[in-house]
């Protein structure tokens, strides 16, 4: 076979093609690049839109449009809502209080909306007793011819980009003023700059990093994710700490301020470009009475001065108690030495308070909450950000921190206001609602409050009598606050603290009945609440009932009903309750007492309506409502529907209510069918139907056929 020769290649030979193939090539490419750049996010697109509707993806909002009721709609906070601001566990998540009202606004009203996080919602208050409901009950008494609407978006463990992002939400629902009371979670909140839950240290990373766990890809990653969630039996101020050492030149601490000021003062312009003032409260917190919670660092000194400083604090401590000036005289020079040194400032503060010089005392005080390298109370730079806030964007300014020094003894914050670190007091409460109300003597509009109507409010204990302050949330709360002094790091900076909150629990578990004790020590266990706390005052009023301790037990339903969802079976009970109590007390109820019984079956049976949680339970309690407005026929369907998901005691009483309501009506077949039945398949119960029999009417009829 003769060799191949092959020709040389000839750089001018071009392929031939039809004729016009070559334009036709060159005008696709574009196409051609287009599509393929194209691709990859059509198909993430097309994944994206099926997971939607597969629901995931997307946020719940923290404002939910519930459905009608009348002409209006009811409109929810929703805890999912601000849940979804916890990257590593919403399970674990701060939450919300449930709070219910209608869109459009009724006329005549007022709303306003708080934001921020637990010491505005009210922690360790229950509802009833936050310093929302102080100022709704202040401003009625400003205003009575208004219905006033006081809407708590304050969410547990929040920084403000999540606290302003809820406040924009409300935007939708006509308010007529916003108070911003945030900045004690800018370090270790939800989107802090030191959290477990951090999303970066500049606003435009939050808000990059908040839009891309919107998409229903990087949520279903996060499913399968299956994170390992230890931890349980921490407390949540323990799980968000992702850094607990952040020395005073630190640049997180920059960030924090920083991110406050940018979202705060995003916030103001949104609602000003809508025409709605904006009140900014700086922040207080405990100054006088709380040591700086993180560690001090000397590694800066020489080994020689390193063991001085440490003497003279732990001298200088000791001393305090019984000889004021010598401990000045210690912890002036452990300050000397050691200028940075948070505890020595703290403690000199102490010294200096006890010898009457409150100013320069209050001067160390703040330095040693500026030097805390545990930063959980607001910073000196993240009051000046918030005060920076509402002069640059025209927002009204709340010194709240002013206004807390000059009610404090000494002009120094502590244990009168505070219940904590950031948390106020029942008077803390109250002082927080009338420093906000005096702001509002500065407002143009609507919301401004004449100065005369400021003078006339009542004392704080006044309101807080109105609201129905009692004992046992005063126990709750230093429980509470036992609780969280008996963190590690707490309690090693605090044991003071704990043993505050301890002796006053066992000081308040003395004067209490063995029954109600009971009640207090079950509220405690975790098992008990799912979900939801149940309030202490429903759980004591149960066994004041049994005791037949009527009127110390109806005012306790009385606060607890306004302590849980408006639209919950909860409320429904605890209403119920509340006028069972009336009607033992009176031997009849008022028309507005049966007025108050009637709102509830309505709001009960709405509840009934979309989809609820425990229907057997609703039920319940509507029929037991109806029976107490002489309604037994409509209580039966009720009551029969909620047997089907009850058991135990709590079917045993459903059931005592249905044989009264079949007896009453006339049907005493019906009753003594469902108590044979009782009898036949009560197993341990049945013993309570053998009573019921014994106790039937006789000559009511209804006897069993042989």
């Amino acid at each position: 076979m003769d060799p191949v020769i092959l020709p040389e290649h000839d750089p001018d030979q071009r392929p031939q093609h039809p004729a016009g193939s070559i334009n036709l090539t060159r005008k696709r490419r574009p196409f051609f690049i287009v599509a393929a750049l194209a691709a990859p996010f059509i198909l993430l697109a097309l994944i994206e839109g099926c997971l939607r509707l597969l629901g995931i993806g997307g946020y719940p909002p923290t404002i939910l449009k519930v459905g009608p009721v009348s002409r209006e709609t009811l409109v929810t906070t929703n805890v999912p809502g601000a849940g979804s601001y916890f990257q590593r566990s919403q399970r674990r998540g701060g939450a919300i209080t449930e709070q219910s009202f209608l869109s459009p606004k009724p006329a005549g009203t007022i709303r306003i909306f708080l934001a921020g996080g637990s010491a505005i919602k009210g922690f360790p208050q229950p509802p009833a007793f936050a310093s929302s409901a102080f100022l709704e009950a202040m401003l009625a008494d400003v205003w009575p011819d208004r219905r006033i609407e006081v809407i708590n978006l304050g969410t547990t463990a929040v920084a403000s980009f999540p606290a302003m992002e809820m406040l924009a939400e409300a935007l939708e629902y006509q308010p007529d003023l916003a108070v911003i009371y945030s900045g004690h979670n800018e370090f270790f909140g939800a989107y802090g700059v030191a959290s477990t839950h951090s999303a970066g240290r500049r606003p435009i990373a939050l808000r990059f990093q908040r839009w891309l766990r919107r998409l229903g890809l990087v949520q279903l990653l996060e499913r399968l994710r299956s994170p390992v969630e230890g931890g349980e039996q921490k407390t949540l101020m323990e799980l968000v700490v992702a850094r607990g050492h952040i020395p005073p030149d630190d640049p997180l601490r920059q960030a924090a301020a920083r991110n406050l000021h940018a979202h705060v003062s995003r916030a103001v312009r949104q609602y000003r470009r809508n025409g709605v003032p904006v009140i900014v409260c700086t922040l207080p917190s405990n100054e006088r009475d709380l040591a700086p919670i993180g560690g001090d660092d000397l590694s800066g000194l020489s080994a020689a001065d390193r063991t001085r400083v440490t003497d003279l604090v732990s001298e200088g401590r000791q001393k305090l108690a019984t000889d004021a000036e010598a401990a000045r005289e210690k912890l002036q020079t452990a300050v000397g030495l050691a200028p940075r040194h948070a505890r020595a400032h703290f403690l000199l503060g102490r010294a200096l308070f006890a010898l009457g010089q409150h100013a320069e005392a209050g001067e160390h005080f703040r330095a040693a909450l500026d030097l805390d390298s545990m930063p959980w109370r607001a910073t000196s730079s993240l009051n000046d950000a918030l005060r920076r806030a509402a002069a640059e964007q025209g927002a009204l300014l709340c010194d709240a921190q002013a206004f807390f020094r000059a009610a404090s003894p000494g002009g120094c914050i502590g244990w009168e206001l505070m219940d904590d670190h950031v948390h106020l007091s029942l008077e803390g409460q109250a002082q927080l609602a009338r420093a906000i109300i005096e702001s509002m003597t500065r407002l143009e509009g609507q919301c401004r409050v004449a100065p005369e109507a400021v003078q006339a409010l009542a004392p704080w204990a006044v309101y807080a009598k109105r609201l129905g302050d009692n004992l046992y949330d005063r126990y709750a709360v230093a429980h509470s606050m036992r609780v969280i002094f008996d963190i590690p790091f707490m309690r090693a900076s605090n044991p003071e603290a704990f043993e505050r909150f301890d002796a006053l629990c066992r000081q308040y578990e003395a004067g209490m009945s063995p029954a109600v004790l009971e009640q207090v020590r079950q509220w405690q266990r975790p098992p008990t609440h799912t979900g939801l706390q149940r309030p202490i005052t429903a759980m004591v009023g149960t066994a004041m009932i049994a005791e037949k301790r009527f009127a110390e037990a109806e005012k306790l339903f009385r606060v607890a009903q306004r302590c849980v969802p408006q639209y919950s079976s909860w409320n429904c009970e605890y209403v119920y309750r509340m006028l069972a109590c009336r009607l033992a007390l009176a031997g009849s109820l008022t028309d507005s007492e049966r007025e108050l019984a009637a709102q509830a079956v309505q709001r009960g049976e709405y509840i009934l309506t979309r989809s609820p949680e425990h229907p057997g339970l609703t039920h319940r309690w509507v029929g037991r409502l109806e029976q107490l407005r002489g309604r037994f026929k409509e209580s039966i369907p009720h009551l029969r529907a909620a047997r089907q998901t009850l058991w135990g005691m709590e079917l045993v009483a459903t059931d005592a209510a249905l044989i009264d309501a079949y007896l009453t009506t006339g049907d005493p077949a019906s009753a003594r069918e469902l108590i044979e039945q009782g009898i036949r398949d009560g197993g341990q119960y049945a013993a309570y139907y053998r009573q019921f029999l014994a106790s039937f009417p006789p000559g009511a009829g209804g006897e069993s056929q042989p």
